[in-house]
């Protein structure tokens, strides 16, 4: 079987770092030899690789910018994978610079959806012409890339995230919450639009809807984000209404305790966390932006809303105050059959698995 090496920068708590420790474990019980490797000091998802007997090493030699490329390189050279799988755009960037010194086929994967079209964008989609596959997480990144990288077409194949639905399970008895609790998992930075979110959550706490919300995500990613955050937090005293948690290594049993899951990104590539919640069965509000839309059917399985407009969120949480337990119970169930549709492990391997051979 081919031997296969995957890089990403860390093992931090996001959603991409999530895939590909999946995508590891994957491969490994698959048959496949491959090792795992990081250089930044992160290492949320390291008891889960561990405990699946993945092959996995932290090499800090890889932080230095300056001799990134040749190491990463000499490294490769070295493990002699016939396969190099990488995640994130500062990884896939030195790997494609990296593969003019190597033979292995390389396999760059897109995890975010293009805003637009910057210097340091055209940068990096031309480097990917050194690629020989290119795996965006959604549909809709995979056009972008075909549509203004032409050049580019042919190598784009887009594989959508896996949920282990064996985990993410609903609950077992259903939610009886006096105050309707809305979870949100995701990292405190800019992307994730907390600012707005937390104005958002002000005025539904002027309004006097009965509800709470819980964000759970990691508070060192952006400590200065974070910073910003919580003086905000402060100044619009919201701790009745919000509490901000650090990540959780057991996130399926916060799903469980909610009744409904939101997601206010400015931008997404196809978010794992939406796909979690809804194999938990929770309906979900989310931003109507890039793949949410393909994903979350407004009115039907949850509620869309513009990120940017804070009455527009107010308006998707007085949506979802308004329904029944049992609409709300419908919407998730709809939802967990999405996921099993779309979403499983065995649909995610298997594509890895065939572009891999096809290399």
């Amino acid at each position: 079987m081919k031997r296969i090496l995957l890089i990403t920068e860390h093992l931090g708590s996001g959603g991409a770092e999530r895939q590909i420790c999946g995508l590891t474990i994957m491969l490994t019980k698959a048959g496949y030899p491959c090792r795992l490797i990081t250089y930044i000091k992160d290492q949320f998802y390291e008891p889960l690789l561990r405990q699946n007997g993945a092959d996995y090493e932290f090499l800090p030699e890889l932080q230095n910018k300056k001799t990134r490329v040749w190491r990463m390189a000499k490294y490769v050279r070295k493990y002699n994978p016939d396969v190099v799988i990488s995640y994130l755009p500062s990884v896939n960037k030195a790997m494609c610079l990296a593969k003019l010194f190597f033979k292995a086929k390389l396999v760059v994967s897109e995890r975010n959806n293009n805003t637009c079209i910057t210097t340091g964008d055209k940068i990096q989609f031309n480097l990917y012409r050194m690629a020989d596959s290119i795996v965006p997480n959604s549909h809709s990144q995979g056009k972008f890339i075909s549509t203004n990288f032409p050049f580019l077409s042919e190598k784009v194949c887009p594989i959508i995230n896996f949920v282990n639905v064996n985990r993410f399970t609903p609950a077992s008895e259903p939610v009886e919450n006096e105050t309707m609790r809305i979870v949100t998992v995701a990292r405190y930075t800019e992307q994730k639009n907390m600012l707005v979110y937390l104005k958002a959550v002000r005025k539904v706490k002027d309004l006097g809807f009965n509800v709470h919300f819980d964000w759970y995500g990691d508070k060192n990613d952006n400590p200065s984000y974070y910073a910003e955050v919580e003086k905000e937090y402060q100044r619009l005293e919201l701790a009745d209404y919000l509490t901000l948690h650090e990540a959780n290594q057991k996130i399926e049993e916060e799903y469980r305790k909610a009744d409904a899951f939101c997601l206010p990104s400015l931008y997404e590539g196809y978010p794992n966390v939406v796909a979690e919640a809804m194999a938990c069965e929770l309906p979900v509000i989310c931003s109507n932006v890039y793949e949410n839309p393909y994903i979350v059917e407004d009115g039907v399985s949850g509620f869309l809303f513009d990120p940017e407009n804070v009455d527009d969120i107010v308006s998707a949480v007085q949506k979802l105050v308004s329904t029944t337990k049992e609409e709300r119970r419908k919407m998730g169930v709809l939802n967990r059959q999405l996921c099993l549709e779309r979403n499983t492990e065995e649909k995610f391997i298997k594509s890895y698995i065939k572009l891999i051979e096809s290399l």
